[in-house]
Order: structure tokens, then C-alpha cells, then sequence
């Protein structure tokens, strides 16, 4: 869809401005609210000071009809017209869309991507909303002056990923924010309550608000005055409060008492502690024996150590003699070995190469391999989530039945008057289950059956349109050259083209005009040899349209046949500029030998030189050859092949064979192009019959399927006829059944209220599980055709991989010989090796064993001189603990054994104390002494601050009760007095405690009983639109909004009612002129006059409208 100009009305009686070709430029730009209206409120006789937040200016790009539109309001009241699909709700949105609502908010699609402009040529990649915002720079009621400044801009880019932006510049155009956060402050601080229906009336919430029942029109009340957005506000913090209280405050009770048991047992073990203090100076005494028996033990081992020392130097020196005899035999075993060595690197290099060409097949069978395995793997998964969905479906039944059967269980044990009253209850539920339950099923029935049948038999009839078209324009387009093939055979000029007979006839009657005469067609003048005529079709794409060019001797002439090819409206005939010559070029550039003979220039006969040397000047004939078939032409052209790079003999441009086809050298390469033009040689070839028979069998092959074509689209259009009446007929009994469940719900309602409220309904209550039913089941059809379409590609597999595995196969028999010969080559080696390996092995555990012997006898040297120096070490030690004691001292063993079993028994006494000792207890018993009081302090106060919460939540509830108590009589008193101008009075009743709101209508006409209108539906549309205009007035006096919008408030209005209407709004707008009103109509604004306060703009009608009225 085309973006929309829009302008103001210049006066009340100004007229559309008609479009101009400009219009469809990019960047073209609509502008609303030019008007000399416009003009004189930005220049006020009196200075009004207008509330900040109020709207100067709304830009669409690519929103919903509109390209590029830019509105700009005045500060008080603002009209907007047009006639319906001109994109007057369109601004709406976009306000709306701009300040924070989503696109379900109004009502114009589920998505904000649906609300980017449909275009005919290339679709916008996004849109853009902006609103400029008044907010007068200075003083506490402006929002961040210093960095906004008087005007803040609020952006919203809108992608087609599906994905949004905010954007908050300052008036400069500099942009200030990103963040939502900040966005929604600013609506805060400016008070604009963008999802307020009373401050944004759309279409929707009107249409609603008409047909609402008293239960909506409640909603209604409580959401314009804010009163619904504070009841939650309170529910929310009661939630809050209940759950401290039933979790937190009995958590926190429970910590204290877990203290008073920790502080009481602490002291009760720190007196027990007292009692134990006697087995530390056994285990001391202890502990000096063990000290000193460490001495004796050390200086008994270094005697022992100095005996062993003296043996191991005379095994040393046996063994170095054995060294020397096996040094020779390691020599003459490693020359031989190198040799094999050898070998087997060369045999190994083999088997790399063929490891490595395997190992880059594996790695792209692996590639083609890896998409298998991952449908495989999501098929898998798919099954896994089918058997589950089935699963949870089975428990889904079972719940239900399981809450049938507790619910009459629950009814059966009530008393007989609750019983009864239960099982009428149930009864009617029941009915109203079974028919929400066929409602359902026709919904989905009709979703499913008539839904994707009939998109589906849409698609097929628009496939058999489109096919019928096609068939219809080659059905012409083969009847046009039958009939041309068929003139040719009485007139060959015709070929040229059909107006070429009379051009001739012009220019023989001009030919004294000419200075030269001119010479065409050149097809005339060239002919092919007859033994050469299937390489006609090759001549004429080589020639192209040279064939129907006119060849004159000068500019003049040039110009005069120009002028006559115009009169005769021959187009596509070129003409050409040459001098003529009695003579035909010399030396041509012809191929040498052989090819010569295959020259476009040696196959033509052309008696005129003057059309031969244009052949060879524009169609370059002389280096253009022609071979029967594509083998022979490379076999002779192409002079050599140097590694990747094509040359053709010299004097070779292109090589044409029979059917078209040419191929190229460009740069080494070699080009091929395919000929898709036609099959059949038109102007050259004097016999068409062979084209002409083909044509007529493709002719009667495109009017059989022209007729199948015909049939099917009958058949499909019966189809769709006959499916719509089923869909009627479906959707006459779906209006059925929901009449009957409006019926049942008003009598469970009324079963409802007249049963105890002890009476526990949502016991059988199933409609959650009905719902999650009904998503599975959504869900497995998503799966199931998945799960198809996974089969499918998996069945038909990837041929490439077993052209790899196969090229894999024979890589691996290669590789299995030459392992064969290299494991002969091995086990010579191995076998030399291990001679060779004995040998070292020999000497060096002759050289070892010496080595070993050495380091024994260096190692026990040290060892000695360490042992005397930890005997003496020892000994300092023990001196340290004690003096030396003269006992006879057993093995330490002995007194560790003796240490272990009192550390044990002390251990015992202890670990009754957790391992503390006397003044770790006494620290103890103080910590959690002070934790305990700590604690309690805490718990008091929390407990304190959640029952002031509660008795606070309490008190702002009765306040709540007392403000709407105190609004509604507001609203009820405005409501009358807007009624009034109308001759009625009105009434709101607030029923507050079943959510309930009711109007009555009183016409004055003494206030008779039968004057009184409760039911809206007994007013007329005008009036009742009257009355929700008188609503929506006195609602208004009872919020705070810088802004107000109505969009087509006046629906169902005559024009009286209108008019009154429309006067009534002006005069209320004008009380209060601090502040912007905005009201969208289709409707005719003639009776209202325009003046400093109040701008009419009128947008143009729709661009389909200006397609039949140019």
C-alpha cells in the first residue's frame, strides 16, 4: 500500500488538493496542519499557559498506510477528517504505539511488525513514530528541562525482525535516552496515561463500550479513573503481607527458639567442663622416655650402617670389568640397524600420504555426514516430546476424571439443600461444558477444516489462474507466429517485421529524396549455400539485427529515413551510416587453413559488396566460425592448452555450432553460452515447414491443457461455493451454541448466587486442563508434520557420501600392501633391534650395576655421616626435653602405643565438649548469649513493621472505597449535566459490590415511569452514542491528562445529534484551555467554524480512490 498525503483545510468549504506524479517519491514527505487556523494559535491574541505534555506534532514513516506524514496540532482543540481507509486511526496508533502501548493495545494486529507499511515494490526493512511533546523548559512542572529543554521528542523504531526501539531526544534532535525506564518516567511525571481509554479512545474500546455490558462499563469506570490500576496495587502488597506473614515471621520465630536451646546447652556443658584435669602429667612423663629411646635407637642403627658400607666397595669393582665386553657388540648391531632404518622411513612416507588423502575424505564424508545426523537427532527429540505430549495427555484425562469425581464426592457430602442446590449447579455446568465443548470443536473444526481447505483451494485456484495466464500468453504468442510464418510464405519481407513492406513502399516513393539509395533489409541480400543450411539458425544469431538494418550513405539520408520508419512504426529497424564501394574488403583476417572454410564470411553469399563489408565492420563475420558439433569446433580452434590456460588459433573470436550455442577464450578460460532465445531460423531459412508443424502440435498440446485448465478452475470455484454454504451453515450453528451458552452461564450465574458460599466450585473446575489440552494437541500436529518432512529428507540420503566411502575402500587397499611389505621390513628390524637392545641391555646393567655400586658406596658414606649427625642431633634434642635418663629404654613403639592411648582418653573426655577446652566453652556460652538478644530485637521489629504494614493497607483501603465513593457521585453528577444539554437527564448507579455499573435515561417529558430507559439497547444508535459521549465528559473532569483523544465518537449519530454533540465537546474543550483535545470523525465537520482555538484538518481520501478520476 502507497503512503497517503494528507493537508489541512484552508476554510471550512476547501476542497481535496488532486495528487501529481511527485507524489510517489521517497522522500516526499505529507504534511497535516498548515491551515491559516494553524497559523493564528501560534500567534494568540490572549497568552494561555497550556500544560506540559501536550502534543505539537506526530511523524509516521512506513506506518500502517502512510509512507511519510507529519501532523502538527494545535494546543487546544483539533479535528481530524477524512473519509474511511484515508489512515485517521492510523495517527492514533501511532501515538499510541510511540508512547509505550503495544499493538495489541490497538487493536491493529498482534505484532508491531504487522504495523510496517505494505508495499507494492521493495517492503521497508522498518518503521518510525515520533511525537513532539510541549514541555515549556522551565519551572517543577516541566520533565528535565536542562536536558530536554521546551520541546522532548519520543521516537519508536519498529522493526520487521519483529523487533522495537525507544528514542528520547531533546528539541535539538539529539538524542537524550534509550531506556524505557526513562520513557515511562517522563509519562509519570507528565501525567499521560497512554492505556487510559478515557485519555486514548480508539475504535475498539468505543465499539465496546456501546455493546458492554453493566459488568464492562464498571471496568470501564474503574480504568479510566485509575481506581482499577490501585485495587491491584493493593492486592498485590496484601499478597506480599500474607505470604511475610505465614512464611517469614514463623521462620524468623523458629530461629530465636533454636537460639534459646544453643544458649542453654552451651552453659549446661561449660559447667560439666570443670569436673576433668588430671591425665596431662602421665602423658609427660611419657613423652621423655619416647624422646630419649629415639637416641638409642639412632646410635644402634649407625653402627649397623658403617659394617654394610665396608661389603658394598668390594663388590664395585667386579663389575666395571664386564662394561668393556659388551661395548663392541653394541657398535657392529648399529650400523646394521640404521640400514633397515632406512627403508622403513621411505615405506612410512607411503603410508602418510595415503593416511592423509583418507583422512580428508573422512573428514568430508563427516561433513555431508553432519546434517543426517542432526535431522536424525531433532527426529529422536521429536518423538521423545510425541510420547510425552501423550503421556500428559493420558494424566490430563485422569485429572479431570479425578476432579469429576471429587467434586459430586464433595456435593454428595453437603446437606440435602446444599446437595440439591450442587447438583443443579453441576447440571448446568455440566450442559455448559458440553456445549463450550462443541463450541470448541466446531472452532476447531472450522480452523482446520474450513480454514486450511479453503486457503488451500485458494492457492490451487490462483496456481490454475496463474498457469491459465501463462498458457494463455503462450497460446497467443505461437498463434502470432503461425500466422506470421504463414504471411512470410506470400511476402518474405514480412520476416523483417510487419511494417517493413511499408517502409519499403515509402522509400521507394522517397527514393528521389534520398542521395543514395538506401539498401535493405540486408537479410534480402544474403543467402547460405544449400548443402549449409542447417548452420542458418547459428548465421542469425551471429548476424542478430544487422539482418533488418537499412544501410544510407550519409547523416541526411539517415535522418529522412528515420522520419519515414516512424510513419511506418518500424522500430526495430536499426539503420547504419557507410559509404559505398563497388568493391568488397581485401585482406581479411580470415583463419588459415582449414578454417577458413568454417568463417561466417566464406559461408555467406552476399552479392552487394556494400552489405558485405557492413557484415564484416559490424558483425565482425570473418572471425566467427561454424563447426557441426562442440567436439569439433574445440578439436580445431583451440590452439593450445598450457597447463589451465585456453588460446584459440589466431583470427578466432567466437565458434558457433548448428543449434546456437557459442564458446569463448577470455583470458585463458573457456566460455560456453547456451542459446534460449528461439530453435528455428526465421529470416534466413526459405523452408518454415518444419517450425511450423511443430508450433501447430504445441498449438493444440496448449488448448488441450488450456480446457484441463478451464474444467479444474470450474471445479475449484463449485468447490469453494459449495464449502462456503458449509461454512455458513457451520457458523449458523456456532451462533447457536453460543446463544445457548449465554443462556446457561445466566443460569449458573443465578444458581451461583443463590448457593452457599461455602459451596467450593473450583473443585470440578477443568478449564485449565482444557486449555493445556488443547495446546498439546496444537503441538503434536506441529511435531507430526516435522517429524514428516525429517522422514522424508532422511530417506532419500546424500549420494556423495558413497562416492566417498568407495574412493575410501580403494585408498585402503593401497595402504593394506604396502603394510604388508612394510611389516616384513619390520620384523627383520625388530628382530636385529632386539639383538641390538640385548646388547645395551647387557652393558648397561653391567654399567649400571657398577654405576649402582658406586652410588651405593657415596650413598652410604653419606648416610653414615648423616646418621652421626642425627644421633647428635638426637641427642641435643632430648637434652632440650630433658636430662638423659638412666633406665633401660624399650622400642618407641612402645610409648607412642602408651602416648596414643592417653591423647585417647583425653580425646574422650574432650569431644564431650566439642574439643574445647574450659575457656573456649566459656567464650562460647557469651557469643551465643549475645546472637540470641540480637536476634530477638530483630524479630520484634520485623514482626512490628508487618502488622503496621497490615493495619496501613487496611486504612488506604477504606480510603479507596471513600475516593470512588466520592468520584462516581462526580461522574454521575457530570453525566447529568452533559445530559442535560440533550433534554434528558441521566443517572450512573454504582453498584460497587458486584462490579456492576447501570445508566438511566429520563427523557423530560414529566418523568413518567415509562420515560425511564435502563437498557441502552432501547436507544436509539445516535443517542446512545450521545451517551457515551456524556460519559466519557464527565469521566474526563475526574482524571488528569495534559491530552484527551476520541476516535469516531459520533458513530450511529444523526446529523442533529451530531451537531449537538459536536458543540457540546467544543464548549467543554474551550473551559478548559490548558489543555489539548483530539477527536477523529469520517463524518462532514461543515457546522463547525473554525477560529484561534479550535483546527479542522482533513485528510485525502485513499489512493484507490484517485485510480478511476484522474
Amino acid at each position: 500500500m502507497k503512503a497517503r498525503k494528507l493537508h489541512a483545510r484552508d476554510s471550512p468549504s476547501s476542497s481535496y488538493v488532486p495528487r501529481s506524479d511527485a507524489s510517489d517519491e521517497e522522500d516526499e514527505v505529507s504534511y497535516v496542519g498548515t491551515s491559516q487556523s494553524s497559523q493564528s494559535q501560534s500567534q494568540p491574541s490572549e497568552q494561555v499557559k497550556h500544560e506540559v505534555g501536550i502534543i505539537e506534532e506526530i511523524y509516521c514513516e512506513n506506518f500502517m498506510c502512510h509512507r511519510k506524514m507529519v501532523v502538527k496540532l494545535g494546543r487546544n482543540i483539533n479535528f481530524i477528517t477524512g473519509e474511511n481507509g484515508s489512515g485517521k486511526s492510523a495517527i492514533i496508533a501511532a501515538l499510541q504505539i510511540c508512547l509505550g502501548a503495544s499493538a495489541r493495545t490497538t487493536h491493529r494486529g498482534k505484532s508491531l511488525k504487522n504495523l510496517i507499511r505494505n508495499s507494492d515494490g521493495e517492503q521497508p526493512r522498518h518503521a518510525l513514530v515520533r511525537i513532539t511533546l510541549f514541555n515549556d523548559g522551565t519551572g517543577s512542572d516541566a520533565f528535565r528541562p536542562e536536558q530536554f529543554g521546551p520541546r522532548i521528542q519520543v521516537e519508536r523504531i519498529i522493526r520487521s525482525e519483529g523487533t522495537a526501539e525507544y528514542r528520547l531526544k531533546d528539541s535539538g534532535g539529539h538524542l537524550v535516552s534509550k531506556s524505557k525506564a526513562d520513557l515511562e518516567a517522563m509519562l509519570d511525571h507528565l501525567n499521560i496515561q497512554i492505556e487510559n481509554p478515557c485519555a486514548v479512545l480508539d475504535q475498539e474500546n468505543a465499539k465496546l463500550f456501546l455493546k458492554g455490558d453493566p459488568v464492562d462499563k464498571y471496568k470501564f469506570f474503574l480504568q479510566s479513573t485509575d481506581l482499577y490500576k490501585m485495587r491491584a496495587v493493593f492486592a498485590k502488597v496484601e499478597d506480599e503481607t500474607k505470604v511475610r506473614k505465614e512464611s517469614t515471621l514463623e521462620h524468623e520465630q523458629r530461629k530465636v527458639q533454636l537460639l534459646e536451646n544453643a544458649c542453654a546447652q552451651a552453659e549446661k556443658m561449660y559447667e560439666k567442663a570443670k569436673s576433668f584435669a588430671h591425665l596431662e602429667e602421665k602423658l609427660e612423663a611419657v613423652k621423655h622416655s619416647l624422646a630419649w629411646s629415639f637416641v638409642n635407637l639412632k646410635e644402634t642403627e649407625c653402627a649397623t650402617m658403617r659394617a654394610e658400607l665396608e661389603e658394598s666397595i668390594a663388590r664395585a669393582e667386579g663389575h666395571r670389568k664386564n662394561v668393556i665386553k659388551y661395548d663392541a657388540q653394541v657398535e657392529q648391531l648399529t650400523a646394521e640397524h640404521a640400514e633397515l632404518k632406512k627403508i622403513l622411513e621411505t615405506e612410512e612416507q607411503n603410508i602418510a600420504q595415503l593416511t592423509q588423502q583418507q583422512e580428508m575424505l573422512k573428514q568430508r564424508q563427516k561433513q555431508l555426514q553432519y546434517p543426517l545426523q542432526l535431522k536424525n537427532a531433532e527426529r529422536k527429540q521429536l518423538e521423545m516430546n510425541l510420547q510425552k505430549s501423550k503421556k500428559r495427555l493420558e494424566g490430563i484425562e485422569r485429572e479431570k476424571a479425578n476432579k469429576r469425581q471429587r467434586f459430586q464426592e464433595y456435593v454428595k457430602s453437603l446437606e440435602s439443600k446444599q446437595a440439591r442446590a450442587a447438583q443443579e449447579l453441576q447440571a448446568i455446568q455440566n450442559k455448559l461444558d458440553d456445549a463450550l465443548e462443541t463450541k470448541r470443536q466446531l472452532e476447531r473444526r472450522g480452523e482446520v477444516n474450513f480454514t486450511a481447505e479453503l486457503n488451500q483451494l485458494n492457492d490451487e485456484l490462483d496456481n490454475i489462474k496463474a498457469q491459465r495466464r501463462d498458457l494463455q500468453n503462450e497460446r497467443e504468442r505461437v498463434s502470432n507466429r503461425l500466422a506470421t510464418i504463414r504471411d512470410q510464405a506470400k511476402n518474405r519481407l514480412l520476416a523483417f517485421g510487419n511494417g517493413v513492406p511499408y517502409l519499403n513502399e515509402l522509400i521507394q516513393d522517397n527514393l528521389h529524396r534520398f542521395s543514395q539509395p538506401p539498401i535493405g533489409p540486408l537479410g534480402l541480400f544474403i543467402s547460405i549455400p544449400e548443402h549449409k543450411n542447417h548452420w542458418t539458425l547459428a548465421v542469425e544469431l551471429i548476424l542478430k539485427n544487422v539482418l533488418n538494418s537499412y544501410l544510407v550513405a550519409s547523416g541526411p539520408d539517415k535522418a529522412l529515413l528515420d522520419r519515414l520508419k516512424a510513419k511506418a512504426n518500424c522500430r526495430q529497424v536499426s539503420i547504419l551510416i557507410a559509404k559505398r564501394s563497388s568493391q568488397r574488403y581485401s585482406g581479411l583476417h580470415v583463419p588459415s587453413g582449414s578454417l577458413r572454410d568454417h568463417a561466417v564470411a566464406s559461408i555467406l553469399s552476399v552479392e552487394d559488396p556494400n552489405v558485405f563489408n557492413v557484415l564484416v565492420d559490424v558483425a565482425k563475420i570473418e572471425s566467427k566460425l561454424i563447426f557441426d558439433s562442440r567436439k569439433e569446433g574445440e578439436e580445431k580452434a583451440i590452439a593450445s592448452t598450457s597447463g589451465r590456460s585456453v588460446q584459440f588459433h589466431p583470427n578466432i573470436v567466437e565458434v558457433y555450432i548448428p543449434n546456437g550455442d557459442k564458446f569463448f577464450a577470455r583470458k585463458g578460460n573457456l566460455g560456453f553460452i547456451a542459446n534460449k532465445t528461439y530453435k528455428h531460423a526465421r529470416i534466413l531459412s526459405q523452408d518454415h515447414s518444419a517450425e511450423e508443424h511443430e508450433l501447430s502440435e504445441r498449438l493444440n498440446v496448449l488448448n488441450r491443457q488450456y480446457q484441463v485448465l478451464k474444467r479444474d478452475e470450474e471445479q475449484r470455484i463449485e468447490r469453494g461455493n459449495a464449502m462456503h454454504r458449509e461454512q455458513e451453515a457451520h457458523e449458523r450453528h456456532l451462533q447457536d451454541t453460543s446463544r445457548t451458552i449465554h443462556t446457561l452461564e445466566t443460569e449458573l450465574n443465578r444458581a451461583k448466587r443463590q448457593q452457599d458460599q461455602s459451596m467450593d466450585t473450583s473443585i470440578g473446575d477443568t478449564t485449565v486442563l482444557d486449555d493445556e489440552k488443547i495446546e498439546i494437541e496444537y503441538e503434536m500436529t506441529t511435531m507430526h508434520t516435522r517429524l514428516q518432512t525429517l522422514n522424508e529428507e532422511l530417506e532419500h540420503g546424500d549420494p556423495n557420501i558413497a562416492a566417498i566411502t568407495n574412493e575410501l575402500s580403494e585408498l585402503q587397499t593401497q595402504e593394506h600392501c604396502i603394510r604388508t611389505t612394510l611389516n616384513d621390513t619390520k620384523e627383520r628390524a625388530m628382530a636385529l633391534y632386539q639383538r641390538l637392545m640385548q646388547s645395551i641391555a647387557k652393558k648397561l646393567k653391567a654399567t649400571q650395576h657398577a654405576e649402582k655400586h658406586e652410588a651405593d658406596i657415596n650413598d652410604k658414606t653419606r648416610d653414615v655421616q648423616a646418621m652421626e649427625a642425627q644421633v647428635e642431633d638426637s641427642i641435643a634434642k632430648a637434652t632440650t626435653i630433658c636430662p638423659r635418663l638412666k633406665i633401660k629404654f624399650e622400642h618407641p613403639s612402645y610409648y607412642n602405643t602408651q602416648i596414643k592411648e592417653l591423647t585417647h582418653r583425653l580425646s574422650v573426655e574432650k569431644a564431650q565438649f566439642d574439643n574445647m577446652d574450659l575457656a573456649e566453652l566459656e567464650i562460647d556460652v557469651q557469643e551465643k548469649r549475645g546472637k540470641l538478644n540480637q536476634k530477638a530485637l530483630e524479630f520484634q521489629a520485623f514482626s512490628d513493621n508487618v502488622h503496621q504494614v497490615s493495619a496501613m493497607l487496611v486504612e488506604r483501603k477504606l480510603k479507596w472505597a471513600a475516593l470512588r465513593k466520592e468520584i462516581a457521585t462526580r461522574t454521575s453528577m457530570g453525566f447529568n449535566k452533559y445530559m442535560k444539554h440533550r433534554n434528558f437527564a441521566g443517572k450512573l448507579k454504582f453498584h460497587h459490590d458486584d462490579q456492576r455499573l447501570d445508566i438511566a435515561v429520563v427523557a423530560n417529558d414529566g418523568g413518567t415511569k415509562l420515560s425511564i430507559v435502563n437498557d441502552m439497547k432501547q436507544l436509539s444508535g445516535g443517542e446512545r452514542s450521545y451517551t457515551q459521549v456524556a460519559l466519557l465528559m464527565a469521566l474526563g473532569e475526574c482524571i488528569e491528562c495534559p491530552f484527551r483523544v476520541m476516535d469516531e465518537f459520533d458513530v450511529f449519530m444523526d446529523s442533529i445529534n451530531r451537531t449537538q454533540t459536536l458543540q457540546l465537546l467544543i464548549d467543554t474543550a474551550k473551559t478548559e484551555k490548558t489543555k489539548q483535545f483530539i477527536f477523529v470523525t469520517p463524518n462532514d465537520l461543515s457546522s463547525i467554524r473554525e477560529d484561534r482555538m479550535v483546527k479542522i484538518q482533513k485528510l485525502q481520501p485513499p489512493r484507490d480512490r484517485f485510480a478511476g478520476h484522474p
